[in-house]
């Protein structure tokens, strides 16, 4: 049976005549006890606006069905800083407990967020994405995620920025969004039945899906640049064979995605595109031999394309499933 605690915090001080709005982070988490305590720990730290007061509430979904995280996680209940709510989601898999989070949001939850349990973000996180979405009237809004890396990384992944992500104009309206470091309007998402897919439960890409679909709907997402948030790569994920799978994988979740939801249209720009790709990444691939982040392209628009053209005729690669291999 899925379980499910509530620890409420003390009303905080909020300026006369000014309503808090009710904001819920999500956080799923799967046996990354540190990640999680680090994560409750900065939450207690987040600078409050007198013109924008908010009441928090953390909504943590443990996926491991033993409950390793409640002891952790509860020991956060009475910081004074937010409302806690600790869920167990036993069907494994990361569309099921993104989908237990949002449904386990309290009552009149008016905005939404969504952070890794290996991040931690800026104290002055939550109020740069409330300042974003008051300037541009967003329905969304996205953010940077800085990596973190371990001591002594291999030089040429941090050459070739494999780990960073694209930057934008404060304040720029975007195309795309994930959950890894998110803000969007609640009752919207609710309104329009969205749910992360969980036919891809293993194959990850269920967040791009997710506000692909939404943005398709008139969703608009707009960047807040001082909304940043760091992220831990660990050791394990610094060999060819991490990086190479991570791109060949997210190709192919955009064919797989297409595949689902896509009409015979989408799936044959996919195809064709992804192919295109391929063969964009072969005429590059001398590159690597000279330049780290030029190779990283070519090897990007290769195994991207493949995945993609792959995905397309059917192949779903499993990267959350326990001993995925291609």
């Amino acid at each position: 049976m899925n379980q499910q605690e509530t620890f409420p915090h003390s009303s905080v001080d909020t300026e006369a005549g000014a309503a808090p709005l009710k904001i819920a982070v999500g956080v799923l988490t799967y046996r990354r006890l540190d990640g999680i305590a680090k994560l409750l720990d900065v939450m207690t730290r987040q600078v409050r606006h007198p013109a924008r007061p908010y009441h928090l509430t953390m909504v943590i979904v443990d996926n491991d069905a033993a409950g390793s995280a409640r002891t952790t996680v509860e020991s956060f209940g009475q910081t004074g800083a937010y409302d806690l709510i600790y869920v167990i989601e036993q069907n494994q898999g990361i569309p099921f407990a993104r989908n237990r989070a949002l449904d386990s949001a309290p009552p009149g939850t008016d905005l939404f967020c969504f952070l890794d349990d290996d991040e931690w973000p800026v104290d002055g996180w939550l109020d740069a994405m409330l300042e974003t979405r008051e300037k541009n009237r967003a329905d969304c809004v996205y953010g940077p995620v800085q990596p973190v890396y371990p001591e002594n990384p291999p030089e040429y992944f941090i050459k070739a920025r494999v780990f960073e992500r694209k930057k934008n104009e404060d304040g720029q309206r975007i195309s795309y969004a994930a959950s890894n470091n998110v803000m969007f309007d609640y009752p919207l998402i609710r309104s329009w039945n969205l749910r992360f897919e969980e036919k891809m439960r293993f194959t990850g890409g269920t967040d791009y899906l997710f506000f692909n679909q939404a943005i398709r709907r008139g969703m608009q997402v707009f960047w807040a640049d001082k909304a940043l948030v760091h992220d831990i790569v660990p050791a394990s994920r610094m060999t060819w064979k991490w990086v190479l799978q991570r791109q060949y994988r997210l190709g192919n979740t955009f064919a797989v995605s297409e595949v689902l939801h896509g009409n015979l249209k989408r799936r044959i720009y996919r195809a064709a595109y992804g192919a295109t790709r391929v063969v964009l990444g072969l005429a590059m691939l001398p590159a690597i031999l000279i330049s780290p982040y030029w190779g990283m392209r070519a090897l990007t628009h290769l195994l991207r394309g493949a995945g993609m053209v792959n995905g397309i005729l059917g192949h779903a690669y499993q990267e959350y499933k326990p001993n995925a291999a291609l």
